[in-house]
């Protein structure tokens, strides 16, 4: 009777002949690497071992190579990103400053041209006490006046007349020490006494209360035509005689004797920013209720 082998005693055969299987493997494997190691590789530059074990990195190496270059690519970007943004930011800072000065040189220059407008204006009026600064400017229901800095303690006196370079505009009403308020032409109760420079004719200059003039008291047979300058007569006893009002804008027959003209005045009312006080006559400084 043949005798039959149990199947731990096959398992354990087996794992002994794998492991002889695996000894031989690995001993080969290691001739070969030493053989490897002593044949040189081609053109000499090593082993063949060498040789092997830079093929084999290669792949590797390309790739820890591109890992590398792309992570210092990124470093220099966010670099380059914050190096950007402070770089602006010194920009907007430098160019807000420029700003600053280019507003504060053209502020500078342009009350110079003030000035340079106003000292001219003074030398072609008479008896001019003060320049002074407009504070504020109002106009309601027909009625237009300014406040300005200069009062008493800078020699403006009641009913003295208000001018700028380009023409009168109207008269001081009230004073204080260091401000006062002037009653401006375009209110619909100021007057003025005024002469058409053309025809040489007289008139009374009104104010509309709408921003413009009227001039009344011109005869229907006046040669007067748009565009005809319009200066004061000095026959009022508060405005200087010569000193330019407007010019004539529209002409119409009335229903009387006398024309209807509308006069655009010479001044910039609603511009107005510094203006010249002139001294005032007896008279105008009577009619204000002065000493």
């Amino acid at each position: 009777m043949s005798r039959i082998a149990s199947p731990s005693v096959a398992f354990a055969a087996g794992s002994r002949s794998r492991r002889r299987g695996l000894a031989l493997a690995c001993s080969l494997i290691f001739c070969v690497l030493v053989l490897s190691a002593q044949v040189p590789a081609r053109k000499h530059r090593g082993s063949l071992l060498q040789s092997w074990i830079l093929s084999a990195t290669a792949p590797v190496a390309s790739v820890g190579s591109l890992l590398s270059r792309g992570a210092s690519g990124a470093a220099d970007s966010v670099e380059d990103l914050f190096h950007a943004r402070s770089e602006n930011t010194r920009l907007k800072q430098e160019l807000a400053a420029k700003d600053r000065e280019l507003f504060r040189l053209r502020a500078e220059a342009s009350q110079a041209a003030r000035e340079g407008r106003l000292a001219a204006g003074a030398a072609a009026l008479p008896r001019v006490v003060v320049t002074a600064p407009v504070l504020l400017l109002e106009s309601r229901a027909g009625l237009y006046s300014a406040l300005i800095g200069a009062g008493s303690a800078d020699g403006v006196r009641p009913g003295a007349p208000v001018a700028v370079p380009e023409g009168l505009v109207g008269r001081i009403v009230a004073v204080g020490r260091t401000v006062s308020r002037a009653q401006l032409l375009l209110d619909a109760s100021a007057a003025v006494g005024a002469r058409i420079v053309s025809t040489r004719e007289l008139g009374v200059l009104r104010g509309s209360g709408r921003g413009d003039m009227r001039l009344n008291n011109v005869p229907t047979t006046s040669r007067v035509r748009p565009g005809d300058l319009i200066e004061s007569a000095g026959i009022d006893g508060i405005y200087p005689r010569g000193v330019a009002i407007g010019r004539v804008a529209a002409v119409a027959r009335g229903s009387n004797l006398f024309l209807e003209i509308r006069v655009t005045p010479s001044a910039a009312f609603s511009q107005l920013t510094d203006v010249l006080v002139l001294a005032p006559s007896p008279a105008g400084e009577a009619a204000i209720g002065g000493p």
